[in-house]
């Protein structure tokens, strides 16, 4: 990482790896084997669930910039939104032996026997955006989806307790596949906190299944349905413009502060969103961190994984990024960073270090759509 600013403070659970070697001893030798398959080839695969979405394409791009700063060649595949694809696309790039293998889940479950059959192969394995709830993965990077979908609970609720004097209204929860655990934390973490704090905010909740058609459809008809709606949740801000486009067509688009407003929040702090929220046009966005995700868990890979030694659990920090500081834990399916969740205000949406910022005035990538 150059002369970012990074620290990992090993906790008394990694300190006693080493010293565990009868219980680790089946885990040290997949770990050696992956280091020494991994490190023999210069080609770093990639699969990515979308590359009709903005998002991912940023993903991609990060990493392909960050394989090149390597001297690494970049090799991707594109599931177009398949889970059963993504499977035959992990499976032809495992025959290629890659130096590792990194991906985006479309189905946080499907992909976990591969995952095995990569620890099986020599070749290791990372994670971003939508981890696995399971397998053996060297190494995965996220951040807390739960907790985004808790902060726009929370805002919403704000927000109509300003609007009706008490935490009280509707609010259209217009949420993505549940087969990506990310999409499900979020889900939970936005309805269970409105359930179980504010009984008198209703809860419509309605999916979209990561379809632009589908979001746009599912936002007319309940704005048709209900001409007292207060409140708007997309899971990402991928689909915001198809609820902006469904606002604007029943003429009930109006921005903030205007009395006939129809509160709107997302996640993702995507190009567009940064400038709706300079422009008073959303009420609120939270930012995760795609160049992060693949920036980091290249560097895991790379300091640790390929040089046979586990990933370090505790604190991690670097202050390259927005959020700095994060945590990394065990998790089911191995060493996890989870990068905090943040709001994305008019105050802060300025700093260098926004995803946002970077892609559109430093890579001069332009959003069209979501």
């Amino acid at each position: 990482m150059g002369s970012e600013t990074k620290s990992f403070m090993m906790n008394r659970r990694t300190l006693l790896q080493g010293a565990a070697a009868t219980a680790g001893g089946l885990l040290l030798a997949s770990g050696e084997r992956a280091a020494a398959q991994g490190a023999a080839s210069k080609i770093v695969a990639w699969e990515t669930g979308y590359l009709g979405f903005f998002f991912f394409v940023v993903l991609q791009e990060a990493l392909k910039r960050k394989v090149e700063s390597l001297g690494l060649e970049f090799v991707g595949k594109d599931a177009n939104g398949d889970a059963n694809a993504q499977v035959n696309d992990w499976n032809s790039l495992l025959l290629q032996k890659p130096r590792y293998l990194i991906s985006d889940a479309l189905d946080s479950e499907l992909l976990i026997p591969l995952a095995k059959k990569a620890t099986s192969l020599g070749v290791p394995l990372g994670m971003v955006d939508t981890v696995l709830t399971g397998g053996e993965v060297a190494a995965s990077v996220t951040f807390d989806n739960k907790q985004s979908g808790v902060m726009a609970a929370e805002k919403t609720a704000e927000l109509l307790t300003k609007k009706h004097g008490s935490p009280k209204g509707s609010v259209l929860n217009n949420y993505g596949s549940l087969t990506a655990v990310a999409l499900r934390d979020r889900k939970d973490g936005f309805e269970d906190t409105l359930k179980s704090k504010y009984p008198n905010i209703e809860i419509i909740s309605r999916p979209q299944n990561n379809q632009h058609e589908q979001a746009l459809a599912v936002v007319s008809a309940t704005l048709r349905e209900r001409p007292d709606l207060d409140a708007i949740h997309m899971p990402t801000d991928i689909f915001v413009v198809d609820a902006r486009k469904a606002l604007e067509t029943q003429k009930r688009l109006f921005p903030v502060g205007h009395e006939k407003h129809i509160i709107l929040t997302s996640i993702d702090a995507s190009p567009n969103a940064l400038e709706w929220v300079k422009a008073g046009e959303i009420d609120a966005d939270i930012a995760q961190d795609p160049i992060a995700y693949v920036e980091i868990v290249v560097d895991l890979l790379e300091e640790y994984t390929l040089k046979g030694k586990p990933v370090p659990t505790g604190p991690y920090e670097n202050k390259k990024y927005f959020w700095e500081k994060g945590t990394i834990a065990d998790s089911p399916c191995g060493p996890l960073l989870t990068i905090p969740p943040y709001f994305l205000t008019k105050e802060n949406a300025d700093d260098p270090r926004h995803w946002a910022n970077v892609v559109t005035q430093v890579w001069k990538m332009q959003q069209n759509a979501g």
